[in-house]
């Protein structure tokens, strides 16, 4: 059962800034950051108030809630809950540090729960048992619109934030689709190309598979080129001013819905 106010915090020192994510800007494999997540439920959950539910948590609704899940190790995956071996097994951190999240599509229903995963191709989803994760409410979700290059944040259909941000170039495109937030970093140097924090996201590069040691991690960041932001530059990354980047970290939980639109 979740406490009303769970927090499990991580802090921890890794050697490759956002190993993978994906930008133009590249950052020294041997950087060091400080990584730290927060998840916070804004209700005691103890089971999903509708058994069965499909929260389409990744679909453009009127509430930005989401049903995220925290992993409590390495996870099995199945390609659905009658399958006698699973399709693959997930760490239970991030490249970056992070708790491994997950983002409920549908569920829990009999011990399983159907979950998009931080994995190619892009919108990929799988089932977990119950008994590997333990369930928690997202508040929130980020839409990118890429035409008009603006982000807005908003929780329970308030905007909180609004943005211009740069994006992708013609070769290298933000992909499109629904997603979710798997890391919140602070960068050990705020003055980096990086700014001073970046949001990891489910999302993959569709033109670009291996970068930095990892697999082509879309990310959501700040910048030391303000310039660029309004642009359409990057190797798929959405980049923020870095006033912005320091407000969404401190209110985005990992499992937040993310929404990039052409």
């Amino acid at each position: 059962m979740l406490s009303r106010a769970l927090s499990v915090l991580l802090a921890v020192l890794v050697t490759a800034c956002a190993q993978g994510v994906v930008d133009e800007d590249q950052v020294e494999p041997t950087t060091t950051v400080t990584v730290g997540m927060a998840i916070e439920t804004s209700a005691p959950i103890e089971e999903p108030a509708e058994t069965g539910r499909t929260w389409n948590g990744f679909a453009a609704t009127e509430t930005s809630e989401t049903l995220a899940a925290y992993t409590h190790g390495p996870i099995d995956v199945y390609e659905s809950p009658d399958a006698s071996q699973p399709m693959f097994q997930l760490e239970g951190t991030t490249i970056i540090g992070s708790i491994t999240v997950l983002a409920v599509v549908s569920g829990p229903e009999d011990g399983w729960a159907e979950v998009m995963l931080p994995v190619r191709p892009n919108g990929s989803t799988g089932w977990v048992s119950t008994d590997d994760i333990s369930l928690y409410i997202a508040n929130g979700e980020i839409a990118i619109d890429l035409s008009d290059r603006v982000l807005t944040y908003t929780v329970d259909g308030t905007e909180v934030l609004r943005t211009d941000v740069g994006i992708g170039s013609e070769h290298n495109r933000t992909p499109t689709g629904v997603y979710f937030v798997t890391d919140n970093v602070t960068l050990a140097d705020p003055t980096g190309p990086w700014g001073p924090h970046a949001l990891g996201l489910s999302a993959r590069s569709d033109t670009i598979t291996e970068f930095n040691g990892g697999d082509g991690i879309i990310g959501i960041h700040g910048t030391n080129n303000p310039q660029s932001v309004g642009g359409s530059i990057s190797l798929g990354c959405v980049r923020l001013p870095n006033d912005m980047i320091a407000a969404l970290h401190e209110m985005v939980p990992l499992g937040t819905r993310v929404v990039v639109s052409a």
